[in-house]
């Protein structure tokens, strides 16, 4: 964590900002080159309102914050910064004991923090996605950047200078993609231990920021990111409207949202046998998913490999001609990963069976959710189910 996080970041109990900072253990870097003042609020380096003063930037990107305790003076509420990520679940103890026991006298607020609730909608979540992003390792940089321009529909020339923010980022793929562009900066949050990971794989980019929290209750203030994004993970949530509703208030003004969820099965695109197809397929999978989402993660991530014969084979029925594609449709009704890499096609087949949550949605019914959130210019080409708009 560097302290230019604590220009954004807010108690995602209450609210308050700026956050008070107990540093405990740090790391130094050499000093990046920094353009512009970067913090707008407030600065924690020297502890005060930028005002547009000159300020020692690259000093402060030079310090990796790997320990520390975050202080909300609204509502006493604190966070620990633990392996350099703010924590901002309150389950977060039962992954770093130790660092609690190191560091209890540091604490100022020694009430215990009712998770009962955040365990009853998460715990799943969180135990699934933290066994696929730190086990899985396959991922193709080029790939990543394909599918990151095209969900946002920006080229690389539109990110300078722009700071994102992705929800959901899982192992960080998509923010070493926004790395690549030294003036653009990015905050990366998942629920799973996969930002440990995230940071891990983007440790050396002092402009990339990971958080471990939850979409549902953001640690950040609103109207401070240009560029807000969700890529395949909103729908993974206990509601998705309501994931988009808390990511919306982000953007600042003339800033966008785009985010890419699953489509239902039988949409508006289909007809005749198609749509027949679409309905038998999605009530098969979503019935086999009922009886996947309740095996152990290593039964499941077994079965994920006996399935990739079945994806291979159902790529090249798909790429057949349309008599054969007809023969042998029924071969394809069960959802399995077709990627090109067989790696791949574990990752993803145990992506789309193993998560608690898998909600599916409509362009007209996305696109309703930008309009009430006041957001103009809302286009959907690309993929559905993408969608993107800006704030007035």
């Amino acid at each position: 964590m560097r302290h230019r996080l604590l220009d954004l970041l807010a108690c995602p109990k209450c609210g308050g900002f700026p956050l008070e900072l107990t540093v405990l253990e740090t790391e130094s870097d050499a000093p990046p080159r920094v353009s512009g003042v970067r913090c707008s609020s407030w600065c924690a380096w020297q502890k005060e309102a930028p005002e547009g003063k000159a300020r020692p930037c690259s000093e402060c990107y030079a310090i990796e914050i790997t320990a520390a305790i975050l202080h909300c003076k609204g509502c006493a509420a604190e966070y620990p910064v633990i392996d350099g990520v703010p924590r901002f679940i309150p389950d977060v103890d039962q992954d770093f004991p130790e660092f609690f026991r190191r560091y209890a006298d540091r604490f100022r607020n020694a009430k215990p923090v009712d998770a009962h609730d955040f365990r009853q909608l998460h715990s799943e979540t969180r135990q699934s996605f933290g066994f696929q992003w730190l086990r899985f390792k396959v991922t193709d940089h080029k790939e990543n950047q394909e599918h990151f321009f095209r969900r946002l529909d920006i080229t690389p020339a539109g990110m300078k200078g722009k700071i994102f923010f992705e929800a959901g980022c899982g192992m960080g793929r998509y923010l070493q993609v926004i790395g690549d562009e030294p003036t653009a900066e990015a905050v990366g949050l998942d629920l799973s231990l996969a930002v440990n990971r995230a940071r891990a794989e983007n440790r050396q980019n002092p402009f990339i920021h990971v958080i471990q929290g939850n979409i549902m209750e953001l640690p950040l203030r609103a109207q401070t990111i240009d560029y807000v994004y969700s890529i395949g993970v909103l729908h993974h949530t206990p509601d998705t409207r309501q994931a988009f509703q808390s990511i919306v208030r982000l953007v600042k003004p003339g800033g966008s949202v785009s985010i890419w969820v699953y489509h239902v099965w039988r949409h508006s695109g289909v007809h005749g046998l198609q749509a027949l197809h679409a309905t038998l397929k999605g009530r098969i999978t979503d019935g086999v998913r009922a009886i996947t989402t309740r095996l152990p993660f290593r039964v499941l991530n077994a079965l994920c490999y006996v399935a990739v014969p079945g994806g291979w084979l159902q790529r090249k029925i798909t790429d057949s001609p349309a008599p054969i594609r007809a023969l042998f449709s029924p071969l394809t009704l069960l959802n399995l990963s077709m990627h090109d890499r067989w790696e791949v096609r574990v990752l993803d087949t145990f992506d789309w069976y193993s998560p608690r949550y898998q909600w599916k949605h409509t362009v007209p019914e996305v696109e309703g959710w930008f309009r009430d959130a006041g957001l103009a210019d809302i286009t959907t080409h690309g993929f559905p189910v993408s969608v993107r708009g800006t704030r007035r």
